[in-house]
């Protein structure tokens, strides 16, 4: 079956209320199309689940069968996909739509295929740390092989350089917009822009440092728009109160790109325009 999804994220509250206002809350239509069919014997496919119903013909009475029936998530997402692309309201962008993103709308039901990343916080700041941690282990090498600033820092700068960096990581934690929400970027480069997501924890299905970067779909509603040159930061860094200690840090940390192959820029933590925001709904593959 082509058409299985792997759920990286669902969220079940949204979900649950849009199926909800569906022809009155789907159960509705359940026994509705039941009784309808009549006979001996009646069944109906909602979803992928089958829901049956009997007919007592010597009495001409209609008996329910005592079942309880209970749908998963992810069966409720394809009641709702199916039902959205039915109403012909959601909006497919991809390489081959050739959708123009001008005339999209707030509130507007689209479904993306791009290249998404890890959640642009959480990894700058694993980032950060990871490259410290290799800096401080090989700092004797590195002043050894080069005549680089690393040879004079002494053990009392190392724990200053340690010091901004643990501050530097509070600040983020404290500072960032929307704090309860994990956001990710994803990549179209069929558009030339990036599309934000904010992810309720509660509703990931996986470890997405693990399963990111990686090609994804997203079902949702989009949130918001940026105007033409307008720039919205995560976490604005230039309200750090050591920022100038924070920006020689990350100098010296970026000066090892030639060996780690990792480059830490603020840039990643911002979008700007043609960038916009989807209110999630799924991520799947």
């Amino acid at each position: 079956m082509n058409n299985l999804r792997d759920f990286l994220y669902l969220d079940s509250t949204k979900l649950q209320s849009f199926i909800s206002q569906i022809h009155g809350g789907f159960i509705n239509e359940i026994t509705e199309t039941t009784k309808q069919l009549g006979g001996i014997s009646a069944g109906v496919n909602i979803g992928v689940l089958p829901v049956g119903g009997k007919i007592d013909a010597s009495k001409g009475k209609e008996s329910e069968s005592k079942r309880t029936i209970q749908l998963t998530d992810p069966a409720y997402f394809d009641i709702l996909y199916r039902f959205l692309r039915q109403e012909k309201i959601l909006i497919e962008i991809s390489e081959s739509s050739k959708t123009d993103i001008d005339s999209l709308k707030v509130g507007d039901f689209i479904e993306i295929e791009g290249f998404a990343q890890p959640p642009v916080v959480e990894n700058w700041i694993i980032k950060v740390k990871e490259i410290f941690t290799f800096f401080t282990k090989n700092i004797s090498l590195f002043g050894a092989n080069q005549s680089s600033k690393s040879k004079m820092i002494s053990k009392q700068q190392m724990s200053q350089l340690k010091q901004i960096l643990d501050f530097l990581v509070d600040f983020i934690n404290i500072s960032r917009k929307d704090p309860g929400r994990q956001y990710i970027r994803i990549a179209l480069e069929y558009l030339d822009c990036n599309v934000w997501c904010g992810l309720l924890p509660e509703f990931i299905y996986s470890q997405l440092n693990a399963l990111l970067p990686s090609k994804v779909r997203i079902l949702g509603r989009i949130e918001r728009k940026l105007k033409p040159d307008e720039v919205w930061k995560v976490v604005d860094l230039d309200q750090f109160s050591q920022s100038n200690q924070a920006n020689q840090l990350l100098e010296m940390l970026n000066g090892l790109n030639a060996i780690t192959g990792r480059e830490i820029s603020e840039e990643e933590l911002q979008a700007q325009s043609p960038d916009f925001f989807i209110s999630p709904l799924a991520i799947y593959q």
